[in-house]
């Protein structure tokens, strides 16, 4: 028994505006830095303060009134009293004056009164003497006041994936919590009667569970909350009730297999019986069986069967989707290569082809989407537009790295 043909076919912009317009963007929450590492800024981060606060050396030193030192050379040499030594994290509670200096080390406060630090290369010290080979001009070897943030500066944007890097500003600041967005939560659960969970025995005709560990895994890489549903064998009952019970507990649903038109493939029946099509098959290569519906008012989004089919589409529909959700506004790391055989299209129809870079090449992988090392051997994707029937061999392509 085989259903209905896929009828019109929707384009990919139109598949993701309306995969946009049945989600929304998720709330903010304060959480502690420490466990920021990795999560989606929620708000602007301004600088409450200058930074640094204070001016300081940059150079182990000696801090001088630069006008001292103007003249002073190998062969004419300048000595000043040293009248104090401060470290960094020490003030010194002595003003310098003409004739004066005080020893400093990296990172310590300009002492009052001084404008400029010789680096300890250029002197000699002789007991409470110092004698300078090189002179200063005013701000050599200070760090200013603001020279790295400035209080009211916006430093860093919300929608940002916080790194270390960026960690590492908001401690500049003194902050021990920062506004993030709550992970989106993303239910999943593979079908199929012929999916068999790794570590179990392998009965003939069977086939181990690959989408749910591609996909899972995928959804945990996004900074989303992953409620594993498990499998679901090809039972319309079933489906519903995983179905009814996914989008109770998620902000949407994410599923694989059974959205095509096999006798066995029930998801379509099922969500239009609790629900709403809305899509039912996309003009993609690879992964045209896509499954957009929703059941009270949640998005479920339907993978096709097929692994490489299902994390093309995860790339090219979720991550996009779920970047929205975050107002995450992520560049894709593309590169320029040059293809090394001819790749033919079909007018009207978005393709995702999987490629290996080998220097200033793009190799295509073309292992079909039934098998998973397609992308695992991949070092990235060519997206090869509606309108585009042929790339020849030697075009220079951009190529987006996973």
């Amino acid at each position: 028994m085989t259903k209905q043909g896929f009828g019109k076919l929707a384009s990919l912009p139109d598949a993701k505006k309306i995969l946009y317009s049945l989600v929304k963007d998720v709330s903010s929450e304060e959480i502690p830095l420490d466990d920021a590492l990795g999560r989606v800024l929620g708000k602007d981060i301004t600088a409450p303060m200058d930074v640094p606060h204070f001016r300081k050396s940059a150079m182990d030193g000696f801090a001088v009134i630069a006008s001292d030192t103007f003249g002073a050379s190998q062969t004419k040499p300048l000595e000043l009293d040293i009248i104090d030594s401060i470290t960094a994290g020490v003030v010194s509670k002595k003003k310098l004056s003409s004739g004066k200096c005080i020893e400093i080390t990296t990172g310590a406060p300009l002492p009052e009164g001084a404008d400029a630090v010789i680096m300890v290369e250029y002197t000699e010290k002789e007991k409470n003497a110092l004698t300078i080979y090189k002179g200063a001009a005013p701000g050599d070897n200070v760090i200013k006041i603001g020279s790295d943030t400035k209080k009211g500066d916006t430093v860093i944007k919300k929608g940002v994936i916080l790194d270390p890097r960026h960690i590492g500003v908001i401690s500049s600041f003194g902050s021990a919590k920062v506004t993030v967005k709550k992970r989106p939560s993303i239910a999943y659960f593979s079908t199929g009667t012929e999916i068999v969970q790794p570590g179990e025995k392998l009965p003939p005709g069977k086939i181990y569970d690959i989408n749910s560990a591609t996909i899972t895994n995928a959804v945990k890489e996004q900074n989303c909350e992953l409620i594993d549903m498990g499998l679901v064998v090809d039972d319309k009952k079933k489906i519903k009730d995983a179905l009814l019970e996914g989008i109770e507990k998620a902000d949407f649903l994410l599923l694989s297999g059974g959205s095509s038109l096999g006798g066995e493939d029930f998801m379509v029946e099922a969500v239009d019986e609790l629900g709403e099509i809305l899509v039912h098959g996309i003009a993609v290569k690879p992964g045209k069986p896509v499954l957009i519906g929703k059941v009270k008012g949640t998005l479920v989004l339907g993978l096709p069967g097929y692994p490489t089919s299902a994390l093309s589409n995860f790339y090219i529909l979720v991550v996009p989707l779920i970047h929205k959700m975050l107002g995450i506004e992520k560049k894709k790391v593309n590169v320029r290569k040059k293809l090394t055989r001819k790749i033919a299209s079909t007018i009207g129809r978005y393709e995702f082809l999987a490629v290996k870079i080998d220097g200033d090449y793009a190799v295509p992988v073309m292992k079909g989407s039934s098998s998973i090392t397609t992308l695992s051997e991949s070092d990235g994707f060519l997206e090869i537009d509606e309108n585009t029937e042929v790339l020849n061999k030697g075009d220079v392509v951009g190529v987006s790295l996973f």
